[in-house]
């Protein structure tokens, strides 16, 4: 089960909506829908639809495996997601 944003923890509501933000305008440049994102290059859903779009609206924090899952996808190290957050 996705974590999910701690109100109590400062700072993190923001953060993850930047983090997702970064994977949305990666995604979007490279054309890749969300079920897209989600998938392996070979069609293997590792993360459904829905919890992309909970991730890129900031309404779930990512696990480290599925960001070097996203990275991957993206085709980007995976410092680059968080560069600049």
């Amino acid at each position: 089960m996705p974590a999910r944003v701690n109100p109590d923890v400062p700072g993190e509501p923001r953060l993850l909506r930047r983090v997702g933000k970064r994977i949305r305008e990666l995604r979007e440049e490279r054309g890749l829908t969300m079920a897209e994102l989600g998938s392996s290059s070979k069609g293997v859903v590792y993360f459904q639809r829905q919890y992309v779009w909970k991730m890129e609206t900031g309404r779930v924090a990512p696990s480290l495996s599925a960001l070097a899952h996203f990275a991957k996808r993206l085709e980007v190290p995976l410092a680059d997601l968080l560069r600049g957050i």
